[in-house]
C-alpha cells in the first residue's frame, strides 16, 4: 500500500486510497481521416511504424477533469481545458515493452530518459502520456468513462500491481490501442510538477491504489523527486517531435469556512429549486436561513446554504433543504453546479468545521422543538450529507 504522504500527487491526504488532420509521427505517418471516424486498431497502422508503438494522431486533449465530474482532485488536475497535440508514437507496454516481461523499476527520470534514449526514443510528456490513455473520445479511464476495477487490475496496492507481468490484461486499453496504463507501476513522465508546488518535482502518471476509482483515471497524476527511485516506479517511451504543452495550474487557498454577509438570494434560490432528488413548493421565492462559503480544498469553492420556499400562518416552514453547489465563472461561461441537496427541519443556524476542512457540522431547529445536527463531507468533488440525529 502507498503510504500517505505530504508530497503533491492523488492530493496530499491519500494516494493508498491513488481530430485528426495532416498527422504525423516522425514524419513519416500522415493521417487524413477523423479520429472518431476511425476503429482504433487503425491507429496501429503507419508507413514506417516502429516495432511496439501505437500511433496517436494529432488531436485535442480534454486535459484533466472538469468541474462538474467526479472524482476529482482540483489542486492537481486542470479543469477539462483543451490542448492540441501533434502527433506522436508512444510504447504499447510499459517498458521494456514486452508481453511477459515484469515492467522495468526502480529507475530514476533520468535513468529512465537514458534507456529510452539508448533505443532511439524519448520520455513522454504527462500530457502525451494522458492523450494516449484518455484515446479519442478523451474518455475518464481508457477503457471508458465508469470505472471497472477488472480491467486494467486497479484497486489494490501499487506495490502488488507492478511486480504483474504486461501483457495480460488485454482489456485494459485506451481508444488508441495503447495498454496497460494503469494497473501496474507509476510511470515517468519528462514533464514538471506544474500545479503551484515550488520544489523540484517530476510527474509520474498510471500506477495502482487501494482507491483504484481515483488513481486509475487518465487525469490523474503524481509528483515526485526526479531523483527518487523506487520498485513501484517504471515509465514507457514515446517517439516523435515532443509537444510542449504544460500543465500549469494555479492553487489558491482561503479561509475553510465563512459566512455569507450578503448572500446572492437569486442564485441561491435557483440551486434550490435545481436539487437531484428534492422538490420544493413552486412559490416563486426562497428564504434564505444560512449560506456560507466553503473550501474544502485548494481550488475549490462552494455554497453550502440552507432555507425554505415559504412560511405558512404562525411561522411554519415548508420546504427546506440543505444543500451544497459550486458557483460557476459567469465571465467564463460557467453555469453553477449543484452538488447535493436534501429536504431539511426547519433551517440551519450554525455551520463549524469538523476536523478539518472537508468535513462541516451543521445544527439547526426542529420543527417539534430541539436541535438537530447533519454532517456534511466532501471527497474529491463529490458532497455527502449524514442524516439528521439529535
Amino acid at each position: 500500500m502507498i503510504a500517505v504522504r505530504p508530497a503533491p500527487g492523488l492530493f496530499a491526504s491519500v494516494v493508498a486510497l491513488a481530430l485528426c488532420g495532416g498527422c504525423r509521427g516522425d514524419g513519416d505517418a500522415p493521417r487524413t481521416t477523423a479520429v472518431r471516424d476511425v476503429p482504433a486498431a487503425t491507429f496501429d497502422a503507419g508507413p514506417q511504424q516502429p516495432p511496439g508503438m501505437i500511433w496517436i494522431p494529432a488531436g485535442t486533449l480534454k486535459a484533466g477533469t472538469p468541474p462538474d465530474k467526479t472524482p476529482r482532485i482540483a489542486a492537481e488536475e486542470l479543469p477539462g481545458v483543451d490542448e492540441s497535440l501533434t502527433g506522436f508514437y508512444i510504447d504499447t507496454l510499459p517498458y521494456p515493452n514486452e508481453a511477459g516481461a515484469i515492467p522495468t523499476t526502480n529507475v530514476s527520470r533520468e535513468e529512465a530518459a537514458q534507456l529510452c534514449e539508448k533505443t532511439g526514443k524519448r520520455l513522454c510528456s504527462e500530457l502525451e502520456w494522458e492523450r494516449a490513455c484518455k484515446g479519442p473520445d478523451n474518455a475518464t479511464y481508457e477503457y471508458g468513462d465508469e470505472y471497472s476495477k477488472d480491467k486494467c487490475g486497479t484497486g489494490v496496492s501499487v506495490e502488488e500491481g507492478a511486480r504483474r507481468p504486461s501483457g495480460d490484461r488485454v482489456l485494459c486499453k485506451s481508444g488508441f490501442g495503447v495498454r496497460e496504463m494503469h494497473g501496474g507501476p507509476w510511470e515517468w513522465t519528462s514533464s514538471p510538477w506544474g500545479r503551484g508546488h515550488h520544489g523540484d518535482l517530476g510527474v509520474l502518471r498510471g500506477g495502482n491504489a487501494v482507491a483504484g476509482e481515483l488513481a486509475g483515471r487518465c487525469a490523474n497524476a503524481l509528483g515526485r523527486a526526479p531523483t527518487q527511485k523506487s520498485p513501484v516506479m517504471g515509465f514507457r517511451c514515446c517517439k516523435g517531435d515532443p509537444n510542449p504543452n504544460k500543465v500549469e495550474l494555479t492553487v489558491t487557498t482561503g479561509r475553510a469556512l465563512e459566512p455569507q454577509l450578503k448572500p446572492d438570494a437569486a442564485r441561491i434560490g435557483r440551486a434550490a429549486r435545481n436539487l437531484p432528488g428534492v422538490t420544493l413548493p413552486d412559490t416563486g421565492t426562497f428564504f434564505i436561513t444560512s449560506s456560507w462559503t466553503w473550501r474544502p480544498t485548494p481550488n475549490e469553492v462552494l455554497t453550502l446554504a440552507s432555507g425554505c420556499a415559504k412560511y405558512e400562518k404562525g411561522g411554519r416552514p415548508v420546504g427546506c433543504a440543505l444543500f451544497a453547489f459550486r458557483p460557476g465563472n459567469a465571465d467564463a461561461g460557467a453555469s453553477d453546479f449543484v452538488l447535493t441537496g436534501v429536504p431539511a427541519d426547519v433551517g440551519i443556524g450554525e455551520m463549524v468545521l469538523a476536523g478539518d476542512a472537508r468535513h462541516v457540522r451543521v445544527r439547526g431547529l426542529m420543527s417539534q422543538g430541539g436541535l438537530y445536527v447533519r454532517d456534511v463531507t466532501y471527497s474529491y468533488g463529490r458532497v455527502g450529507i449524514g442524516e439528521q440525529r439529535k
